[in-house]
């Protein structure tokens, strides 16, 4: 005996709605790079004697070079639906 089971679509749920979940799924996403940013917002003192650019690029360069490349990937992931879901509005 076979029953009907009903499924939620996409189509039921507004462009508006798939948007604002895909921009939570990349900030979600993002958490680690935030994260880098903290910890150099955190460690960074202003009577180091040098500017907050100049800290990031030299002392937290590793933070900052993993930065950059996780929101890259997180963007290359996530992008395409992203667009797709503000094309379709």
């Amino acid at each position: 005996m076979a029953t009907k089971s009903s499924t939620r679509t996409s189509k039921g749920r507004s462009s508006t709605r798939n948007t604002l979940a895909i921009a939570l799924t990349i900030l979600l996403a993002n958490m680690p790079t935030l994260g880098a940013f903290y910890v150099a917002i955190d460690t960074y003192s202003a009577g180091m004697g040098i500017g907050f650019f100049r800290y990031l690029t030299t002392t937290m360069s590793g933070a900052l070079i993993f930065a950059v490349l996780w929101t890259g990937i997180v963007f290359f992931a996530f992008g395409p639906a992203l667009v797709e879901s503000r094309n379709g509005r």
